[in-house]
């Protein structure tokens, strides 16, 4: 644990709270299943410095304060718990280029998946992604970006994905699952059930 940090326990407490309730409607609403996805909340001041993240292997339904861990921003150290999730070079990489974002939600939404496999299988790639004349899918997908297929877990992805943030508060990783960012968890899980729910609606649309 970092010397500054007598009670990481307590500090983190509010933190895994929230990841809990938050993974646990993600995960009943299909949005993470077994192990897969990630969450971080960014500590408000005076700890900005810092995030919290969920643990690797992490079953998301059912997390556990050993579950979460306390990661420094700048320098990817770890501060209490862990080790951090596969993934936690992403949300690090996020926090980094968007000091205004609070909170980072990484899901594999079955029907975002479902969906972008069967454009690719038309040949339609994501150019006709949640393209539907429809007011609100004019409206949440503009706050949709995208980032190419990289390996989950690299440098490559993670800056690519922290790069499409910048514009973008919804990132689409290709062959991977969506990013969602916000000011709060609940924030950016409203907006992965946004896009997913206009999802819903293209699959059906193409039957």
């Amino acid at each position: 644990m970092h010397k500054d940090f007598q009670s990481a326990q307590e500090l983190i407490a509010p933190y895994v709270e929230e990841m809990r309730a938050i993974c646990r409607d993600a995960w009943a609403q299909g949005l993470l299943s077994g192990c897969n996805g990630n969450s971080s909340r960014r500590l408000p001041a005076p700890h900005e410095g810092i995030a919290c993240l969920t643990c690797t292997g992490a079953a998301k339904g059912r997390l556990a304060p050993q579950n979460c861990c306390l990661v420094e921003i700048a320098g990817a150290a770890p501060l209490h718990g862990g080790p951090a999730s596969t993934e936690s070079g992403m949300h690090l990489a996020i926090y980094r280029a968007k000091p205004q974002c609070g909170a980072i939600l990484h899901t594999h939404p079955r029907r975002l998946l479902a969906l972008s496999l069967r454009l690719e299988k038309e040949d339609d790639g994501l150019e006709d992604f949640l393209r539907l004349p429809l007011f609100e899918a004019d409206v949440w997908r503009a706050r949709l970006g995208f980032a190419p297929a990289l390996p989950p877990g690299t440098a490559e992805l993670a800056d690519a994905v922290a790069r499409a943030s910048l514009d973008h508060p919804a990132v689409w990783m290709a062959g991977h699952g969506l990013c969602s960012t916000g000011a709060t968890l609940a924030e950016a899980l409203c907006l992965t059930e946004e896009l997913e729910h206009l999802a819903a609606i293209q699959l059906l649309s193409m039957r």
